[in-house]
């Protein structure tokens, strides 16, 4: 068999195994839309979350923040309980409290800003997982929980044209 055709035969069946493979892999992941009900599982209510594959990190609101025994120097304060109050952008309110397992740097429009990550349950459909969420004031943003590349890494594809529904029906 002269080389051009045996290339030729060779690079067929490559990306003939590659679609197969890109096929196999999307039908294990779920489709999610530029927007989801997320739920925590330690709250009685769901947010209607931002997807955003450009933040390595979830984001959910929280204010009134309190630390047990805080210090003023942040790092110091990973492992203390930390409390906050969260609300959805229905107006419901939730006080949660959880231990401080990281304290990131984060660099966003409004520059950079030190913030405390927790562990939180989400949930959106069949996919349940702990991941780290940072906290952040949310108030003036109309996503009160932005979904990061933690909770979608090996889970899900993400179809920018797809939405949730407004009116809560997960």
């Amino acid at each position: 068999m002269n080389s051009p055709l045996k290339r030729k035969i060779v690079l067929s069946c490559l990306l003939f195994f590659s679609l197969i493979g890109t096929q196999a892999l999307a039908e294990q992941k779920s489709l999610i839309g530029e927007t989801a009900w997320i739920e925590v599982d330690t709250i009685p209510f769901a947010y209607l979350a931002r997807i955003d594959t450009g933040a390595r990190v979830t984001s959910i609101h929280a204010v009134n923040i309190k630390i047990t025994g805080g210090s003023a120097v942040p790092k110091e304060n990973v492992g203390k309980t930390i409390s906050f109050q969260t609300v959805n952008r229905d107006g419901k309110t939730e006080q949660l409290t959880a231990v401080i397992v990281k304290v990131s740097t984060v660099k966003n429009s409004q520059g950079t800003e030190q913030r405390y990550e927790i562990e939180l349950p989400l949930s959106w459909k069949h996919v349940k997982k702990n991941v780290q969420v940072n906290l952040r004031d949310r108030s003036k943003m109309t996503y009160k929980l932005l979904i990061g590349r933690n909770f979608l890494s090996q889970d899900f594809l993400v179809d920018v044209d797809k939405k949730a529904p407004e009116n809560g029906d997960k």
